[in-house]
């Protein structure tokens, strides 16, 4: 341990090179290890591995003391051993009137404290292909022979991630969820799966890997628009510049596609606010929602702080296309984090990965068929 008499492990997800907020918290846990003598180490995973990994510590699997994970992960409370946020600590991230200091709490129990908030979608798009955003998927698709013929992509999104299906699902009027219950949205699930593959066969619409290559070929001008999170503004607006537009997700037959959003926060696997390193961890949680660090959080990296006067002072300093993206965080619906919101990504993701190649009908029973298996047989309105 060199110099330090203590040390402490912060989970991570990082999703490839277009993940700059890494670069912040691995700043913030050197910043405070120097400042305290408490050594504070990072581990970085993907968001699959990051789930699998909390989700075994009940079964006796190693557990960091803290991790930074997104809202609906506070519903592994039970499988993490997740220790409660103290009252303290929620009072601390809404000290000046924020709203967001429940944004974690599942079945009733805040497992997580916001530090962040966003993860919303929206359409990023390259001005020197779409001078004016697209509004709609009317206007994509009455322009998308033109660019096509250019060797262009419309737009693209990576559709095998359910995330990023749900403003589809949405546009249709469906929502996977009835209070803290998977609710399977029959017709509109139909509806919105099938609008997906006919813009995929058409070449409008095209789904590729979100972390590398539809950053890469949006970034090189080969793809018109992009369907992408809050979360990646940063990385764009640093490789593209002036090129980059912010834009609300197109609507679908004038109906608005809506995203779901939700707070980034940490959590305290293992207990680990029952053990000797309880001060310790509280510092630190304390020193992540400081003024300073939340404020810094939306000047380096382009987050939105969960502290409504940092976001306040963030809106304020920001450029017009960085001013929108917050602001689209209004026109977001917060996503479900009780526990059961994890079988519905597992019911999603098997009907995404062949809707493409085997169709929309295909996709429909795939999804049908899980979202049965999960179904409450105890409460019959869910089908």
């Amino acid at each position: 341990m060199g110099s330090y008499l203590k040390e402490m492990v912060i989970w991570h997800e990082f999703d490839g090179p277009g993940d700059t907020s890494i670069e912040l918290l691995e700043g913030l846990c050197h910043e405070y290890s120097r400042k305290t003598g408490v050594r504070v180490i990072p581990e970085v995973m993907n968001i699959v591995e990051l789930s699998a990994r909390l989700n075994r510590i009940g079964e006796g699997g190693p557990a960091p003391q803290m991790a930074m994970v997104p809202a609906d992960m506070a519903g592994f409370g039970a499988n993490a051993n997740y220790s409660p946020v103290p009252e303290e600590l929620l009072a601390l991230a809404a000290s000046d009137g924020s709203d967001l200091s429940d944004s974690m709490r599942s079945e009733g129990i805040a497992y997580g404290l916001p530090v962040l908030t966003g993860n919303h979608l929206v359409l990023y798009y390259n001005r020197d292909i779409y001078p004016a955003p697209p509004g709609s998927w009317e206007e994509i698709e009455a322009g998308g022979n033109g660019l096509i013929d250019q060797g262009l992509i419309p737009i693209a999104a990576d559709l095998l991630e359910p995330y990023s299906f749900i403003p589809f699902l949405t546009a249709f009027g469906g929502w996977p969820m009835r209070g803290n219950t998977p609710c399977f949205p029959k017709n509109e699930m139909r509806r919105a799966l099938h609008f997906v593959r006919a813009q995929g066969e058409r070449g409008v619409l095209a789904s590729m890997n979100g972390s590398t290559e539809l950053l890469d070929r949006f970034i090189g001008g080969q793809i018109g628009a992009i369907i992408c999170g809050e979360w990646i503004y940063n990385y764009l607006d640093r490789q593209m510049q002036h090129k980059l537009g912010v834009a609300p997700l197109p609507s679908v037959l004038g109906i608005p596609s809506l995203s779901m959003s939700s707070s980034i926060g940490l959590v305290f696997p293992g207990h680990s606010l029952e053990s000797e390193l309880r001060e310790e961890i509280l510092s630190f949680a304390a020193f992540m929602l400081s003024e300073e660090n939340q404020t810094r959080w939306g000047t380096e990296v382009q987050r939105i702080p969960v502290r409504k006067g940092a976001r306040e002072k963030v809106i304020r300093q920001a450029g017009a296309d960085r001013a929108t993206l917050i602001q689209l965080l209004e026109k977001s619906r917060p996503m479900p984090i009780e526990p059961a919101m994890a079988s519905v990504w597992e019911a999603i993701r098997p009907g995404l990965r062949c809707l493409m190649n085997e169709g929309a009908d295909s996709a429909y029973t795939v999804v049908d068929r899980y979202f049965r298996h999960i179904a409450d047989v105890a409460q019959p309105n869910n089908y």
